[in-house]
């Protein structure tokens, strides 16, 4: 298959999908604005700055909810209810209030409101709220709240100078250490290339003895080359495409979780985020997000069967230990970035609390991080506590790492035993077929993702797809295993290429598969709209289909380009070097992205007024941020880190007939074979 028939077939997806929007748009109604701006703002926050600097001795900023009692009489709560109603809004009967506790007392005890009220000590900051959130519900709205209202968070001064605690103290120290052993390393590594007459390719090539290898393990200018380092070969060269699929893929991930972030944040437009969730072109966008992890396990199954197969192929006597030794390379790449974002989390992330909405963000992480570190560590936080991550995007990490395991130990099985590959891979596929189906079915869940703009407060998290489809290791066993199958196919026709595109059979499975994702991205949008009126089963199965076309099409076009000829001009396009710094920065990227994103949304002082600029602004203060300390992290951390630990924990004379491998991010960037 010719490069520009597959540009041209990547195109035409896209104008079908836009010819089913047009088709569709007028299905979904949304509520007429005027009626809309009538109810009561779900978000109103006193200035937080107001607040803080009228009462230096001492204020209290509390973020409280309260919920409006039913009226059945009141036609505005009749429009509330209705409203609420739809999956894809607001609960509008739930408003957010940031109320600074000096100023409510203030304001109610000149209406003379707090006439007879208990001022004693015991008297809580939550009664206060609600006399005053109530006062102005019922003078503007004519609405009764609830007679409790649950304080989110209070501020104080404590809260806005903390303490030197424990953690942070370890994590000053941490950094105190590591700063010294990089400049330490740093300045042996230019001292040796001063003494050796400043050869040009001194810091690609490794130092003879251990000790001097530990000695530079650190050095930034060595972990600089070592993101630039190309190592050749034909494989290495027919797989470098990858990394621009990695990269596409993450700059989608990191859109994703902004505008995650940014739901969260309270809005005064909610009208704008509410309305664009009956846009089909955001429905189908919704349901898509897991193509994007379809993408990342299919490339991961694929270039950790290719690597392994290189392996058998230099070393076909069977070796026992060869699985943990691909498994501890891993955790030396993985953990200690890792770990030490997870500290960043635990330690320090409270002091960069600023605003009234620090907590939303920062703290809930950080909370979250000091309870559940040890199951991210453990890589089980795909399965313990979901609902309250640590690290949003950590979970994929678990999978990641789970599926990494499930495949070397199939490709051990198959090495031992060659006959169980088939066993293995029907079984796979089996699962990939029955197990989306089965949980959809007996758990009643949409056939797809969507938005819950109830949960957004907790990023869309509480979904019964994420728990039962999205995040478990089991039911991403299918999109992994066909990147596993593309391996083999690769390895066997890498030598008769034309033999495996020119065949009528690939072209069959090839339009077939395209076909299948056309179907399923054109009409998600109706079995979601009419999914009442839909048999339970029919919805299951479509879940499958949906769930799976994208990792098989996906696959196929990997699969397809590693064929390609290194001078197709596709293929040269998506093997740029630019590419290859990019996928060796995408896993501490990855790890930082989503903290990043806590800082920029948690400094915001109250509630925005949003539309797509403002979106794309707060998208480009991340992504550079990103990319900056992302790199910190990279040369810092993730690399010389796992250089070091290879150099302590292995043996100094370690089998030299082990084919090499360039050691990239498990996440974004599994290992990738190089011929010797």
């Amino acid at each position: 298959m010719a490069g520009p028939r597959l540009v041209a077939l990547f195109q035409f997806v896209p104008l079908v999908v836009s010819c089913q929007f047009a088709l569709a748009a007028s299905v979904n109604e949304f509520v007429p604005l005027a009626d809309y701006v009538k109810l009561p703002k779900l978000f109103v926050y006193d200035d937080f700055g107001d607040c803080r600097d009228a009462n230096p001795d001492g204020f209290v900023y509390c973020v409280v909810h309260a919920r409006i009692l039913p009226n059945t009489s009141s036609e505005l709560w009749l429009n509330i209810s209705h409203i609420s109603d739809d999956f894809q809004h607001f609960d509008h009967a739930r408003l957010e209030r940031g109320v600074c506790i000096e100023s409510c007392e203030t304001t109610l005890q000149a209406a003379g409101t707090l006439a007879g009220y208990d001022w004693s000590p015991n008297r809580t900051h939550a009664s206060i709220a609600r006399s005053c959130i109530s006062a102005q519900i019922q003078s503007q709205y004519g609405l009764q709240i609830e007679s409790d209202v649950n304080i989110y968070h209070c501020y104080t001064d404590s809260d806005m100078h903390p303490t030197l605690g424990i953690l942070e103290a370890l994590f000053y120290l941490l950094l105190f250490l590591l700063a010294t052993l990089v400049l330490s390393s740093t300045a042996y590594d230019m001292r040796e290339f001063k003494r050796q007459g400043y050869p040009v390719s001194y810091y690609l090539r490794q130092l003879e003895s251990k000790r001097d290898r530990l000695w530079v393990a650190f050095s930034i200018p060595r972990n600089l080359h070592r993101l630039k380092d190309t190592v050749g070969g034909s494989i290495r060269q027919d797989l470098q495409f990858l990394e621009a699929f990695r990269c596409i893929v993450m700059l989608r991930v990191i859109i994703l979780h902004v505008i995650l972030a940014h739901i969260k944040l309270p809005q005064t437009n909610t009208f704008f985020i509410e309305g664009i969730q009956h846009r089909p072109e955001t429905i189908v966008y919704i349901a898509e997000f897991q193509n994007y992890v379809q993408t990342f396990l299919s490339i991961s199954g694929m270039l950790m069967t290719v690597n392994f197969l290189e392996h058998i192929r230099k070393n076909p006597d069977f070796d026992l230990t060869h699985a943990w030794k691909k498994i501890r390379s891993r955790l030396y790449r993985i953990v200690p970035a890792y770990a030490f974002v997870i500290f960043l989390q635990c330690a320090l992330m409270k002091r960069m609390i600023d605003g009234p909405l620090g907590q939303h963000f920062i703290g809930e992480s950080q909370d979250n991080c000091r309870r559940w570190w040890w199951a991210n560590l453990l890589f089980i936080n795909n399965y313990i506590q979901t609902e309250e991550p640590c690290l949003i995007q950590s979970w994929y990490l678990a999978v990641d790492m789970q599926l990494f395991i499930y495949g070397v130990t199939a490709m051990m099985l198959i090495w031992r035993w060659p006959h169980l590959k088939e066993h293995i891979f029907r079984s796979a596929f089996v699962c990939a077929l029955v197990l989306p189906t089965v949980a959809s079915y007996v758990f009643q869940v949409t056939p797809v993702m969507t938005a819950h703009l109830k949960n957004a407060h907790h990023y869309s998290r509480k979904h019964d797809y994420q728990y039962d489809i999205y995040f478990p290791f089991h039911q991403n066993i299918g999109v992994y295993s066909f990147g596993m199958l593309a391996g083999f196919v690769y390895h066997h026709y890498r030598d008769s290429r034309k033999a495996l595109l020119n065949s009528t059979m690939f072209r069959v499975i090839f339009h077939a598969a395209l076909i299948l994702v056309i179907l399923s991205l054109s009409t998600v949008y109706w079995v979601l709209v009419y999914r009442n009126h839909i048999a339970p089963i029919l919805q299951a199965i479509y879940s499958t289909f949906f769930k799976q076309s994208w990792g098989i099409l996906t696959t196929l076009i990997q699969l397809a380009l590693a064929l390609f000829s290194v001078n197709s001009p596709i293929k040269r396009a998506f093997s740029h070097p630019v590419f290859g710094v990019a996928g060796k920065l995408s896993y501490s990227i990855y790890l930082i992205h989503f903290t990043v994103i806590e800082l920029v949304y948690g400094g915001v002082m109250g509630p925005v007024f949003s539309n797509e600029r403002v979106v794309v602004t707060y998208l480009a203060q991340v992504l550079l941020w990103t990319l900056v300390i992302g790199l910190g992290l990279t040369v810092l951390i993730e690399l010389p880190a796992a250089a070091a630990l290879k150099e302590l924990l292995e043996q100094e004379n370690a089998d030299k007939a082990e084919v090499q491998e360039i050691q990239l991010p498990p996440v974004m960037n599994p290992p990738k074979p190089v011929e010797s």
